[in-house]
């Protein structure tokens, strides 16, 4: 049965890898070469429209500074490698630091422009060398520029740095684990991880896939197996028309089936160790879905603030190492007084909105290392953490004048302000002491005429 199933599996694996997983690498690949090219094109769209570079051309390319300056801020907007304007009628290069150089009919590398005017489309993108930087490969959106009547005054664009699909060909193989790279119509290589490689190693004269290589480049897409130091290379490759390269994708099939070879060899002897381990994942799984339905648990869905269960939790934690960690803990418990009364004469939605802004204004005003929670009802509750009872009462005073000063205008029939208790860690006390205390401080400002702080 084991050896049937290999059988089976290894079939069904070599036959996704061809007819999908491979494809669909490249596909991955050819998508994202297009999105990340649509903005550029769109860029030299923009500047090709620009009545400013249409005039600037049509008057006479009189003043440098302000094609420079042009350029420049395109470049810099844009985060592009390059811009440029070559004018058909000078046929000066002009880029962001002036003029690069004259192009000419005579001079090979300059043959793209004298191409651009019969080609078909208003824009064309070209790999080449970018002299305006050290000869760096790049990636030219080269788009043309007509004056006003539609005649052909000049190209302009802007070069994108190849090393960002060199970026993405080491994401992709990281992810995949596959060998993926780019070979231009002449079959040498022309961006891959291996730096080495690129325009050294011709892929018409390396061993194994040289026996495929003409029929790759005659092509447009495909599939093809070869074979390179006994091993069979699945091989993927589509043409790029946006870069004029070739896509290749290979996986060693011996890569792929590994994991099914030591399968079948340790499936019978290890089936206990495998049953283990689908229960570990099993219980991880469920480990985990409780956690995130204790994260949803642990916060006030009114005032987002942590919520009674967890402060309870965290209180008996700082607790329990108070000892080791600190001497200094304060507890302050408060609540917002005529409330009742907002909720009697407002309404329920309109006291809400004071918790909330209550809530907002004591979060704001407490420290990094505070711990607020609502505690129910109209009741919060602040975790002052190296902090002693004499620094808590100025602390908490201090927010109670910020709520009242924020929340009352003068000629409210209904003041609204907070009553503060506060109580110190003292040896020996457990939250339901400490809690205590503060509560019957809590009372003691509540009794004393509200609007206070007591401690």
């Amino acid at each position: 049965m084991n050896l049937a199933s290999y059988l089976v599996s290894s079939n069904s694996i070599r036959s996704a890898l061809i007819n999908n997983e491979l494809p669909l690498t490249s596909n991955n690949i050819y998508s994202e070469i297009q999105t990340s090219l649509l903005r550029p094109i769109y860029i030299s769209s923009l500047m090709a429209n620009d009545t400013f570079l249409k005039d600037w051309v049509i008057e006479g390319e009189a003043d440098l500074d302000k094609i420079t300056r042009y350029l420049t801020e395109i470049q810099q907007k844009y985060q592009v490698a390059s811009t440029f304007l070559v004018s058909a009628k000078t046929r000066h290069y002009y880029h962001a630091k002036g003029i690069l150089k004259t192009v000419s009919p005579n001079v090979p590398k300059d043959g793209w422009f004298f191409s651009m005017e019969s080609h078909p489309s208003n824009y064309r993108v070209d790999v080449d060398a970018n002299e305006a930087n050290r000869n760096h490969l790049t990636i030219f959106v080269n788009h043309k520029l007509h004056d006003f009547e539609g005649n052909f005054i000049g190209v302009t664009g802007l070069g994108l740095d190849v090393v960002n699909v060199a970026e993405m060909i080491n994401r992709y193989t990281e992810s995949y684990q596959r060998d993926i790279y780019f070979v231009d119509r002449k079959g040498f290589i022309k961006s891959h991880h291996d730096e080495s490689m690129i325009d050294t190693v011709n892929i018409l004269k390396t061993p194994g896939i040289a026996s495929v290589a003409q029929e790759l480049l005659d092509g447009e897409d495909g599939f093809l197996i070869y074979e390179r130091a006994n091993d069979t290379i699945l091989l993927s490759y589509r043409y790029i028309p946006e870069l004029d390269w070739f896509l290749l994708v290979e996986q060693p099939e011996d890569v792929a089936l590994e994991p099914l070879r030591r399968a079948l060899y340790f499936n019978l002897l290890f089936s206990a160790i495998i049953t283990l381990v689908v229960l570990l994942i099993s219980g991880f799984t469920v480990h985990r879905f409780q956690g995130r339905l204790e994260t949803l648990a642990r916060t006030d869905k009114l005032t987002g603030l942590f919520n009674r269960q967890y402060f309870d939790a965290l209180f008996a934690h700082v607790l329990n190492n108070v000892g080791r960690h600190t001497t200094r803990l304060s507890l302050a418990l408060f609540d917002v007084d005529n409330l009742k009364a907002v909720n009697d004469r407002e309404g329920h939605l309109a006291g809400d909105q004071y918790l909330q802004s209550v809530s907002l204004l004591a979060r704001e005003h407490i420290r990094k290392n505070d711990v607020i929670a609502r505690w129910g009802g109209d009741e919060f509750v602040i975790l002052l953490q190296e902090c002693d009872g004499e620094s808590a009462m100025r602390l908490m005073n201090n927010i109670r004048q910020i709520v009242e000063s924020t929340l009352n205008q003068e000629g409210d029939e209904i003041q609204l302000s907070i009553s503060v208790g506060v109580a110190e860690f003292e040896a020996n006390d457990t939250c339901e002491t400490l809690l205590t205390r503060a509560d019957a401080q809590l009372y003691e400002a509540k009794r004393k005429g509200r609007n206070r702080v007591e401690g």
